[in-house]
């Protein structure tokens, strides 16, 4: 089983991680957000470019180049978990190998006005149609680049997954029955990487808008920008986006989708409900690693700031089914500390 534990950006799903944490039968990695599935050019959108295509050649062969430069770009990031660049290259290269259909040398041009550009046109335009009218055979050297052709391979998800499998096997995470990775996924939309992975189920984790709004003005400023916090609308329409009528919110075996604060105001029966989706026995560290009564010191933070308010009206009127009804549950101390991260 390989679990994948998701937030749309510190929105909570780091509790998750430390609650599976607490269980001797799990493993966490949580030392690595695993984006490999989804980073850009990577696997969804060399599946959308060989398995959906819009064009004729372009999709194929501009998506495996693609990928390849992205895996380039990509290769010393496992470095430190045990991966090393030749290995990870290798077993790119093996994937995008066995999924190739046609091999076969281009003679496509650049548009980069530069010296070599034109030394590059005068020989796709004069040196290499005389050579080759000359010997009746194509040519393969400068500039003609080698492309990789494949149309809606029948090998591609079994292929994605040896690879996958073999990048684990590396990290030496495939000894592990149950597995559980950071962010493999896309918290919107899980279900699309699930065929590139073996018994995969994705746990989703959200946060009040309100408390992820005033923690992006206060605890997060100089940090990440990873989501938009000036003006007020621009949040709203960036957090309805990713969430309205979006994947993760339908019904699926294989995701959970949970709110951070039923993990703090409702411990036991939200945990109950992560043992029952993952099969998981009685949990033998409760309270080890994470601990709702310090987690409570990141809930109801839009009422440490009354600054914003204002803000906060907007927000709940133009939002209120992602609201969190804290109305039922006391407030917390708010002179303990917020954090980010761990709540170790």
């Amino acid at each position: 089983m390989i679990i994948g534990v998701c937030g749309f950006g510190e929105t909570g799903s780091g509790a998750v991680l430390d609650y599976l944490k607490e269980f001797n039968t799990v493993n966490v990695k949580d030392d690595l957000e695993f984006t490999y599935l989804t980073s850009v050019d990577g696997m969804l959108y060399l599946e959308r470019a060989l398995m959906n295509p819009f064009s004729r050649t372009s999709d194929s062969i501009w998506g495996i180049k693609r990928y390849l430069d992205m895996a380039e770009k990509w290769k010393s990031h496992y470095q430190g978990h045990g991966l090393s660049s030749d290995v990870f290259m290798n077993s790119v290269r093996r994937f995008i190998d066995s999924i190739t259909m046609v091999k076969w040398y281009w003679n496509y041009k650049s548009y980069s006005f530069t010296s070599i550009y034109f030394l590059h046109h005068f020989v796709l335009s004069k040196i290499i149609p005389r050579i080759e009218r000359k010997t009746g055979k194509r040519s393969k050297c400068w500039p003609l680049k080698e492309v990789c052709f494949s149309v809606k391979p029948k090998n591609f998800y079994d292929a994605a997954q040896k690879h996958i499998d073999e990048l684990f096997n590396e990290m030496r995470l495939d000894q592990y029955s149950i597995l559980c990775l950071d962010q493999p996924f896309a918290a919107n939309n899980p279900q699309a990487c699930f065929p590139f992975l073996k018994d995969p189920y994705a746990i989703i984790v959200d946060r009040d808008p309100r408390d992820l709004y005033v923690s992006g003005k206060t605890k997060l400023m100089g940090q990440w920008h990873f989501f938009p916090i000036e003006p007020v609308e621009d949040f709203i329409t960036y957090y309805k986006a990713l969430r309205d009528n979006q994947p993760y919110r339908q019904i699926h075996p294989r995701v959970l989708s949970l709110r951070f604060e039923d993990l703090i105001y409702e411990y036991d029966k939200t945990t109950e409900r992560i043992q029952n989706f993952l099969h998981l026995p009685e949990n033998p560290h409760p309270r080890t690693w994470f601990d709702p009564s310090r987690s409570i010191a990141n809930t109801q933070v839009f009422k440490r700031y009354p600054s914003f308010a204002d803000d906060v009206k907007k927000i709940e009127k133009a939002l209120p089914e992602y609201l969190f009804d804290f109305s039922g549950y006391p407030e917390p101390d708010f002179k303990q500390e917020m954090f980010l991260w761990s709540t170790k």
